[in-house]
């Protein structure tokens, strides 16, 4: 089972306590600090806590991203966002670029897909 599990999250080091002492708390409880032999710490959790905290971090590391992307496109008043998002991720799969320099580089390619607008002659 613990081989199965190391699998799935994809970790390569397996530990079996032996001698276990517990210094304060239950061992019942889903997370532990760990005291290893050379004096360090480490936190250990239940195989599903961790399923779900790594679930929950690429949930919003997905969110947040998508978030960037869209205040980067709609701060350059796009005319269609859904197809300046489109050319924006494709280029993305080419670039190791920031958002913001890649829609930057997508309104000088494209400039048909913003609008232009001139500020200087509205005020």
């Amino acid at each position: 089972m613990a081989k199965e599990i190391a699998k799935k999250i994809n970790v390569k080091t397996l530990v079996e306590c032996k001698d276990l002492e517990v210094l304060e708390g239950d061992l019942n409880s889903p997370t532990w600090v760990m005291i290893t032999p050379d004096k360090k710490l480490k936190v250990v959790l239940d195989s599903e806590e961790y399923i779900d905290f790594m679930e929950t971090l690429k949930t919003t590391l997905k969110e947040n991203i998508e978030l960037k992307l869209e205040k980067a496109i709609l701060s350059e008043f796009p005319i269609d966002y859904d197809d300046v998002k489109a050319v924006v991720l494709e280029e993305m799969k080419k670039s190791d670029k920031s958002i913001q320099e890649i829609v930057e580089k997508v309104k000088l390619e494209h400039p048909n897909l913003f609008y232009n607008l001139d500020l200087e002659k509205i005020f």
